[in-house]
């Protein structure tokens, strides 16, 4: 009887001991979950953080990196956070970066153990999950991510540099400068458009040498008081320079723009639209230009492209105009707009400047609408984004402590990237539980 018994009390508690495993192993499963959310979660707020190893977010996080990567690292993952949000921040991700146990319920865990790359766009996620009975688990992920040209609206206006705005803004005005006040920005449609901080690089200018050398000599002008030519673009006398999505192009290179006359700019010719590019040597010292689309369908603010070409900061585009439809870049100087007949000058298109100029000699109070697409405009202004966006990600896997790659097995599919939150925030907190979608 007595041998009966401690088979009985054996087999009982290894029953137990079984049913104690599956609960703990249960356990481990659910904080591989949880893991499994917060992780993906970060990845959508913190996109840049896919492209480095976590000993590279904390080197960068401490500053103990002063490589020019590093610096680009932490600018794109800030984005104009005051101090102490940015410190907020850094203590929130430090503990991944420092493979630090990060607590889920007072009786699990889990760590993040690598992030390792491959080559093409794909990175393997690996973390490990464990409670305090010493079970532990590590799982492994793939994420496939892209770089991507920014698609769906232009913003109204972009500015690289500080600048205190005055006018209201019909779409979004994008700032790169952290000392911009975004919250003093009109926003006409407020619900639909923001002021936000960004972390985009204005793209570089076209090759002024190779255009000159490419169209014909009488495309090369200047427009001062000396100049008896047309003055309504593009001029009978001109020949088409090349085509581009259809259009035939007219450009131009004026090597001085100052002048009483009115230019006048046509895009649609015998009711067919063409495009029409200003490259400015030196910006606009004075240079007033009507191209008004009013209700064509053949005609819109990408037909007319004012370029400014200038490196000195003094070489603004003072434009006098009413009403204007156009893409107008100035990277390394400021625009700005004086109205002859109305209190604010009326803007269409888009403006990618320095800054918006608003000092009464070269530029006033305007009303700025948004009226293009990245899909309208020309190659050359094409923004490709610096942050990856997550295509594909599998679940995560549980595996030995051997490499084991896994394979793309239920699939999740990543909707088109957010837009961002009126904080600027991206609208995922990394307490949210991840659905696999966007709001």
């Amino acid at each position: 009887m007595a041998g009966a018994a401690t088979m009985m009390l054996t087999q009982s508690q290894a029953k137990q001991k079984f049913v104690n495993d599956s609960l703990e192993t249960a356990k481990i499963r659910n904080a591989a979950e949880v893991a499994q959310t917060r992780l993906k979660s970060l990845l959508i707020q913190y996109p840049t953080l896919l492209l480095y190893p976590p000993d590279f977010w904390e080197t960068a996080l401490l500053n103990l990196d002063y490589s020019t990567e590093a610096r680009e690292f932490v600018n794109l993952t800030r984005l104009c956070q005051s101090n102490t949000e940015w410190n907020k921040t850094t203590q929130m991700l430090l503990p991944y970066a420092q493979a630090e146990d990060i607590n889920i319920d007072n009786n699990t865990f889990f760590r993040l153990i690598n992030v390792t790359h491959r080559d093409n766009n794909q990175a393997i996620i690996t973390i490990e999950a464990k409670n305090k009975q010493g079970i532990t688990a590590n799982l492994k992920a793939e994420v496939s991510y892209e770089f991507h040209y920014l698609e769906g609206n232009v913003p109204a206006l972009w500015t690289t540099s500080e600048t205190r705005i005055r006018s209201e803004f019909d779409g979004d005005v994008w700032l790169n400068d952290c000392n911009s006040k975004r919250d003093s920005i009109r926003i006409a449609q407020p619900l639909k458009n923001q002021a936000k901080y960004v972390g985009y690089k204005s793209p570089e200018l076209p090759d002024l040498s190779k255009i000159i050398n490419r169209i014909p000599k009488s495309h090369v002008i200047k427009l001062d008081r000396n100049y008896e030519g047309e003055t309504s673009f593009p001029r009978s006398q001109d020949s088409p320079t090349k085509n581009i999505k259809g259009y035939t192009i007219y450009e131009y290179v004026i090597e001085k723009f100052e002048t009483n006359q009115p230019i006048e700019i046509k895009t649609v010719v015998n009711g067919k639209p063409i495009m029409v590019i200003f490259n400015t040597k030196q910006g606009i010292k004075k240079g007033e230009i009507t191209h008004t689309c009013g209700n064509s369908s053949n005609c819109s603010a990408e037909n007319l492209i004012l370029i400014n070409h200038a490196t000195n900061m003094n070489d603004k585009m003072c434009l006098v105009t009413d009403e204007l439809s156009a893409f107008i870049f100035s990277p390394n100087a400021g625009v700005g707009f004086i109205s002859k007949n109305t209190r604010a000058s009326e803007i269409s298109g888009s403006i990618w400047t320095k800054e918006l100029i608003l000092n009464r000699v070269c530029g006033k109070e305007i009303n700025l609408s948004s009226t293009l697409t990245f899909e309208q405009i020309i190659r050359d202004f094409q923004i490709l984004s610096p942050y990856p966006k997550i295509t594909e990600v599998s679940e995560f896997k549980m595996v030995d402590n051997t490499v084991v790659e896994s394979e793309f097995d239920n699939r999740v599919r990543v909707e088109p990237w957010p837009s961002l939150a009126p904080d600027n925030s991206f609208p995922v907190s990394i307490d949210d539980e991840f659905d696999n979608s966007y709001p």
